[in-house]
């Protein structure tokens, strides 16, 4: 994924969390998704073909389906990975779906990116010292799967000190600060 990508799918996170006045942890996607006026339904691996989800957009109305038999982790996440394809303008005339074993795509790549910097916003994590993928996913109530990968994140930017340099960011920041003081100590470094 290119830079330009990954900082259009960042910041769309962190618009989402300021629009959406998310302010905890764990984050609702049903929430998110409905202040964004879309309709969520669930539906079985057969009738998405295997599929984690899918988003589609018809003349009246854009859907997101969810494969109701995956844990409720992976649920979450998809979610809001269809929502990062609405918002990031990735949706054209063909429905959009996350599959294993498809190729990595750079849109799939950005929609990845924005689903976990808004079930797991970094400069969140850090101001609440969390550091290990047990601790992100538990919190954050993300697959261990998910956590493994954004700890690994948070270990890069906490090797270059890279929080709060972006004005959206310390927004976000601002806005999470009442939990982050409130729930520190539950997750000590």
């Amino acid at each position: 994924m290119t830079y330009g990508v990954y900082r259009q799918a960042r910041n769309a996170s962190w618009h989402c969390l300021l629009d959406c006045n998310i302010r905890e942890l764990p984050v609702s996607p049903a929430v998110i998704v409905r202040l964004y006026g879309l309709d969520c339904r669930y539906r079985t691996a057969e009738a998405l073909g295997g599929r984690s989800g899918m988003i589609i957009r018809q003349a009246d109305s854009t859907r997101i389906y969810i494969n109701r038999q995956e844990s409720i982790f992976r649920q979450r996440f998809t979610v809001l990975h269809e929502l990062g394809h609405y918002l990031l303008g990735h949706l054209g005339d063909v429905p959009f779906s996350r599959c294993e074993d498809e190729l990595r795509s750079s849109e799939e790549q950005a929609a990845d990116k924005f689903a976990i910097d808004v079930l797991a916003p970094a400069c969140v994590l850090w101001g609440m010292g969390i550091r290990t993928a047990d601790e992100i996913s538990s919190l954050c109530r993300i697959s261990y799967q998910a956590a493994v990968f954004r700890a690994e994140r948070m270990r890069l930017l906490y090797q270059r000190g890279m929080f709060l340099a972006h004005p959206l960011e310390k927004r976000v920041y601002a806005q999470f600060l009442p939990y982050i003081r409130k729930n520190r100590k539950q997750f000590p470094e």
